[in-house]
């Protein structure tokens, strides 16, 4: 059977992971199996990286293939961003894209650990039952 492409459009390693592993139940070959181990070790969480992609794009003015590739490489310095966009922001852009990225990482890096938390408080037992 033939597919057709319907749409294509560069996506980061977060959507490739979750999408892999929503097609890992109906069964994925070993490429896919490969590529989903790849993405899960360099991925960040794919829930903020559309949010970063359209920041990056409007506030940039990047392409999307560049934003993805950002968010990919999840930069750390000038040097990181600069390898990626090469000459098409100025230092001072570079400088505040490095702020606002950093904002949305820490950002979701206290929402996962907020979430870590919930997940291990142990619940409040109902102490008007008795033991049976």
């Amino acid at each position: 059977m033939v597919r057709k492409v319907k749409e294509e459009k560069p996506i980061p390693l977060g959507q490739v992971y979750e999408f892999l592993q929503l097609r890992e139940e109906s069964g994925i070959n070993y490429v896919q199996r490969v590529t989903a181990q790849h993405a899960e070790n360099l991925s960040r969480d794919a829930a903020y990286s559309e949010e970063v992609l359209e920041m990056l794009q409007s506030e940039f003015d990047l392409t999307r293939l560049l934003a993805v590739q950002i968010v990919n490489l999840n930069p750390k310095t000038a040097t990181d961003v600069k390898a990626v966009t090469r000459d098409r922001l100025t230092d001072d852009q570079v400088e505040q894209l490095l702020e606002r990225y950093s904002g949305f990482v820490l950002k979701v890096k206290v929402a996962m650990e907020e979430k870590k938390s919930e997940e291990e408080e142990p619940t409040e037992i109902d102490e008007t039952f008795e033991d049976l």
